[in-house]
């Protein structure tokens, strides 16, 4: 399926929005991070500044850049921190960090009230109520931890494998609390356990009715911001769904190389393209970001 979109360097729509943008919401692996979720390697796998450089130069200017990510708390944070950045969103919208020296806000949907046992996590919640074991059940040896980035977990789980995602959904919602699955593409994990799978995918169980747009518009608002105000960039379906709490959404070029993005972008029309790969996607999205605040803020 070929993609439509217009490059980001030649969008007037997207220099208009970046050029009063003034915040930008980042997705880390395979957007702002390259092959093995490193910022210091180019898109090819090379030692490489570029990404850091752009960074430092957004930095500069005073942009704020806020992480969005499938990650843990403890990885987003981290991450933020030493890019010199202090929000972020973790745990594909479960999990928001208002700023250096707020407290983390839980985010879980349709979830009622009541829910959680005494000093439970939502995470172990999943467990409890049985969001593992219906699907190990369901699909045995098809399922599994994604090992190692499932530890330090507070509200979702992150699995790995190979399932039929409908079939997966029907089995959760035999359980009493809504939790959904979602397939967020495929890894080429270096080792695992699964039993004649060809194509492995990562999937999340997360509460119903979260997503990285709805933490999004909560982050906007805390601020006085609208999503008039702001860009988002990335590389996944889930990353595109966030792109709606945003006037713009980026698309690094890696991108357009999964049916299912290309799928999900059909009839929008405020999303770009970067015509370089992860990292120096990222990089080319933020000079353009910069080239346009600076043409508007350019004497007459």
């Amino acid at each position: 399926m070929p993609h439509t979109l217009p490059y980001l360097d030649e969008s007037p729509f997207a220099a208009e929005v970046l050029s009063r943008a003034q915040i930008a919401l980042t997705d880390l692996d395979g957007t702002l991070l390259g092959l093995g979720g490193s910022v210091l390697i180019d898109a090819t796998g090379a030692p490489a500044l570029t990404t850091v450089q752009a960074i430092v130069e957004v930095n500069k200017a005073g942009l704020e850049v806020v992480v969005c990510t499938g990650r843990n708390r403890i990885q987003a944070g981290e991450v933020s921190r030493i890019l010199g950045w202090e929000s972020f969103i973790a745990e594909l919208g479960c999990i928001v960090k208002h700023g250096r020296g707020e407290a983390v806000e839980y985010l879980l949907g349709e979830w009622p009230d009541g829910v959680l046992l005494a000093n439970e996590t939502p995470y172990h919640a999943i467990t409890r109520l049985g969001g593992l074991r219906v699907l190990t059940d369901t699909f045995p040896g098809k399922i599994e931890e994604h090992d190692p980035w499932h530890t330090d977990r507070e509200v979702t789980h992150v699995l790995r494998g190979s399932l039929d995602c409908a079939t997966a959904q029907a089995a959760l919602n035999t359980l009493t609390v809504p939790i959904d699955i979602i397939d967020n593409g495929i890894i080429h994990p270096p080792r695992h356990t699964l039993m004649d799978v060809d194509e492995v995918h990562v999937y999340h169980l997360v509460p119903r009715g979260t997503s990285k747009e709805h933490a999004i518009r909560e982050l906007l608002a805390r601020r006085g911001l609208t999503p008039a105000d702001a860009v988002a960039i990335g590389d996944s379906t889930t990353d595109v769904e966030m792109m709606n709490a945003a006037a713009l959404g980026v698309l690094v070029k890696n991108a357009l190389a999964d049916p299912r993005v290309l799928s999900a972008i059909e009839g929008l029309d405020t999303i770009v393209a970067t015509r370089a790969e992860r990292g120096d996607g990222w990089a080319e999205f933020a000079h353009a970001w910069l080239a346009a605040r600076a043409t508007a803020l350019a004497p007459l």
